[in-house]
């Protein structure tokens, strides 16, 4: 027992002042890091049953998954969403499905009776990476870094406050930014360096778009919102935004980040294996 509680107390204090995993639940830095992605299926394959289907599991994280419903009724039309899922209330009962999941019903007019299909698809889970916690109290921040950080100070709608998102560093403390797609603009220049920024304008191949507007509406208020808008961060505040913004909720909408809510940079994916596994930049 003493043996496992001293185990345990390295590792939690290991976890809390040097290095912490931290999961990549959406799209918003795709192709560089993944989130949670769901290819069409319907129906298990050979490799779907048990124990192909841990091997499958343990490695790439990927597994088939079916939701049906718990109850016989009426499919609202109303759909929630969150960041890795919707809740659709089938005879008012809540059934939770994972986003992008192709749906075999239509809300708000399908009658399904209980154990009918809802949706089914090959999940598989966002890459899991390692956050360095100790090289920001040593070094500054760097244009270009994927870090992590806390959304506890950002007031905006659909960000939770109790939140960690992931995203690329892209402006610096003090710097005026723009958005003149496919390109970022500091201080009136162009940003390709360092190298992530240069791929993401030119490797579309590879599936990058450069930086794009925000896609907006009277309820959604953006700081970068045309070409020509332009966004002072504060002198204590880092830009973040998605290497996919496209889909990415990033400071485009919310500006910078404040030093003090940085976690750190992300520096390796341990899991699932895919071609991304290992450092990250």
């Amino acid at each position: 027992v003493e043996v496992i509680a001293v185990a345990l107390a390295v590792a939690m204090g290991f976890r809390t002042y040097f290095i912490q995993p931290f999961k990549i639940p959406t799209g918003s830095m795709q192709p560089t890091l993944y989130g949670i992605t769901v290819q069409p299926q319907v129906g298990k394959q050979w490799h779907d049953h048990f124990p192909l289907n841990l091997v499958s599991m343990v490695l790439w994280g990927d597994r088939y998954r079916e939701v049906r419903a718990q109850t016989s009724g009426r499919v609202d039309s109303y759909v929630e969403m969150s960041d890795e899922n919707i809740m659709l209330r089938v005879g008012g009962q809540r059934h939770v499905i994972p986003r992008d999941m192709p749906l075999a019903i239509t809300p708000g007019q399908s009658q399904v009776v209980r154990g009918q299909l809802l949706a089914s698809g090959r999940v598989r889970l966002g890459d899991h990476i390692f956050v360095n916690k100790v090289r920001y109290n040593f070094t500054r921040p760097e244009r270009g870094d994927i870090f992590v950080f806390s959304t506890k100070e950002i007031k905006y709608p659909r960000i939770r406050p109790d939140a960690f998102y992931i995203k690329r560093l892209a402006g610096m403390p003090g710097e005026t930014i723009q958005i003149d797609p496919p390109y970022l603009v500091a201080n009136g220049q162009r940003v390709t360096e360092p190298y992530p920024f240069k791929r993401l304008v030119e490797e579309t191949s590879a599936g990058y778009h450069g930086y794009q507007l925000p896609r907006h509406d009277a309820s959604t208020p953006t700081v970068l919102g045309t070409p020509s808008t332009t966004y002072r961060l504060p002198d204590d505040a880092y830009l973040p935004l998605g290497d996919n913004t496209g889909f990415s909720l990033d400071g485009r909408y919310f500006g910078g980040v404040k030093q003090d809510d940085v976690v750190g940079p992300a520096f390796a994916v341990y899991w699932p294996i895919s071609p991304r596994w290992g450092l990250v930049k």
